[in-house]
Formats: C-alpha cells, sequence, structure tokens
C-alpha cells in the first residue's frame, strides 16, 4: 500500500477527498482530533457527517467553527485526552 504526504497549501488528492466525504456522509460518529477546522475542503467533514445525523465529538485545545454543532467537546492537548481516554476505554473492557 503507498501512501502520499501533503504539504500545508497543498490540494489533497481527488480521490482522497471522495473517500472521505462519503465515509463522513455514512458513518454515526465523527471524531475530530486536534484540528482547528479552518483549512478547507477538509473542515467541511465534521459537517458532512452532521448533515447525515451522525454524532460528533470534537477533542481539541482551542474553539473551532463546529464546536456549537458538536454533541461533545472536550478541551485539552489532543494526546494528553487521547491518553486518558484510552485507559477508560481499557478500564471498562476490563483490561
Amino acid at each position: 500500500m503507498g501512501g502520499s504526504v501533503n504539504l500545508f497549501g497543498e490540494p489533497l488528492p481527488k480521490k482522497t477527498l471522495e473517500s472521505a466525504a462519503i465515509s463522513s456522509s455514512t458513518c454515526e460518529l465523527f471524531i475530530v482530533v486536534g484540528s482547528s477546522l479552518v483549512v478547507y475542503p477538509a473542515a467541511y467533514m465534521p459537517i458532512y457527517a452532521k448533515a447525515a445525523e451522525a454524532r460528533l465529538a470534537i477533542i481539541n485545545m482551542v474553539e473551532t467553527p463546529c464546536d456549537e454543532e458538536a454533541d461533545l467537546v472536550i478541551s485539552g492537548q489532543a494526546g494528553v485526552v487521547m491518553k486518558q481516554l484510552m485507559q477508560v476505554i481499557r478500564y471498562v473492557r476490563g483490561e
């Protein structure tokens, strides 16, 4: 499986955007981790998800344009919050 790198300001490949839009429009839960949601077209993805009635969770240090539409907003550093979240999941699963 090949990968690619996109530098800031470069457009995303068309297939990548199409796949992301389809996934966003058909998911049940969309989680944003560490994004300000101000760089488009990627910032449209949580909007597509909410339009399809998915739940939206945002984990970020600063407010985003989608915070008001989100079902859950956790303010904090992505790495710290995700580590704590994984600990809770492991606890609930009995690991």
